[in-house]
């Protein structure tokens, strides 16, 4: 129940700010909030998956929880290329950064699923 909750909580946050920072430009305005914005979908994607295998009956392993991980960080910039998301002409250092911050929420996130005990 608490990887539940906590995924749901940070995708309602992360839903929020992305909707948001669209809605009003603000990715563009602070180009920071991009960053921001990956570190928590990764920190949320290793708490979903996470609940997932619970949710199985399976004791979640870091190994996959990193590799699914890595799988929705890929999909996520594959899907901002599919979409005509407009690109900066540092696009590999951008994409790099992304994917970095990506993987350190989900290391926060893989930190979060040590301590609970479901």
């Amino acid at each position: 129940m608490q990887l539940f909750f906590l995924q749901t909580v940070f995708l309602v946050l992360l839903a929020t700010l992305h909707l948001t920072a669209l809605h009003f430009a603000l990715y563009w305005h602070y180009v920071w909030l991009d960053t921001v914005a990956h570190f928590l979908g990764g920190l949320w994607a290793v708490l979903f998956v996470a609940w997932i295998a619970v949710s199985l009956g399976k004791k979640p392993h870091i190994l996959g929880l990193i590799a699914m991980l890595s799988l929705i960080a890929l999909g996520w910039e594959v899907f901002e290329l599919w979409a005509g998301v407009p690109r900066e002409a540092n696009f590999a250092l951008d994409t790099s950064i992304d994917l970095l911050m990506d993987m350190l929420g989900g290391v926060v996130g893989l930190v979060v699923v040590g301590f609970l005990d479901e």
